[in-house]
């Protein structure tokens, strides 16, 4: 596995890139938030009431969330993970997956945990918990499923080509 500081400098320089070219100020632009302490991450997974994916633990020590990671989706920092109208949102989204959504997913809800949403659209990405079919696979639902990841790592590096393929699509300076 690479750097998560190497996958975060990356995932920068394209959000970078991003900026300049959003003329319009379609998307928020932010930068990652100071990556979480070992103590708000126990907090974190304490209030939760389970280990976060190794993973995206890892990536939280590195930096604790990110607002605006895909257009308007915000990626979870421990703050949302657990004491923010964010996840009660979040949780909202998962609770209005149609049934024969979730069930062609695989999984049930009490194996998926929301971890990054917008309250702008219905976009939800989820993490597969400890003890489901296929723990720390993400899932992009938006009313279906949108894609899947195989890990976190995984959808962090997609989320870096979904983010360059809208840098082409605002064309060249």
């Amino acid at each position: 596995m690479n750097s998560w500081k190497d996958h975060i400098a990356i995932m920068h320089l394209v959000k970078q890139e991003l900026l300049k070219r959003d003329r319009d100020q379609l998307w928020p632009h932010h930068l990652p938030e100071v990556g979480a302490t070992e103590e708000q991450l126990q907090a974190a997974e304490k209030a939760l009431g389970i280990p976060l994916d190794p993973q995206y633990r890892e990536f939280l020590m590195h930096a604790d969330g990110w607002r605006g990671f895909l257009q308007t989706v915000d990626l979870f920092g421990t703050g949302q993970l657990t004491r923010s109208g964010v996840m009660d949102d979040a949780m909202e989204l998962l609770d209005s997956i149609e049934p024969d959504v979730l069930e062609g997913s695989g999984f049930a809800k009490v194996d998926l945990l929301p971890i990054a949403s917008t309250a702008s659209d219905k976009d939800l990405f989820v993490i597969a918990l400890e003890g489901s079919p296929s723990p720390g696979t993400v899932i992009w639902f938006a009313g279906e499923e949108i894609d899947r990841f195989g890990s976190f790592e995984e959808y962090f590096l997609a989320m870096i080509d979904y983010n360059r393929e809208e840098v082409m699509d605002l064309g060249s300076e």
